[in-house]
């Protein structure tokens, strides 16, 4: 039986280092995003961050003829990963 994807939105591959803002505290902390969406992106953490969280992602862009990701995010799962990292995925909100 084939898997169909049934996401409205291709996701693109990236593993680029992003830096994340809880909203509601401050607290900033650094993560690894592997994918990107044009409504959402997972991003690998070492503390798990609980759902319905609302942050603020800062990923750099490589090219001058691309522009940083500046966006509010609510986390919508956080999942443990074999290594003993986390995976959140995010649904972006606002690009800001």
């Amino acid at each position: 039986m084939l898997h169909e994807d049934k996401r409205r939105f291709m996701r693109m591959l990236i593993n680029a280092q992003a830096r994340l803002t809880i909203l509601e505290t401050g607290l900033t902390f650094e993560g690894k995003c592997h994918d990107l969406s044009a409504t959402g992106l997972s991003i690998e953490v070492s503390e798990p961050i609980e759902p319905n969280t609302m942050m603020e992602v800062h990923i750099n862009s490589t090219s001058d003829s691309i522009p940083p990701l500046n966006a509010h995010a609510n986390v919508v799962r956080c999942a443990q990963d074999q290594d003993g990292t986390y995976i959140l995925g995010l649904e972006i909100t606002q690009f800001n």
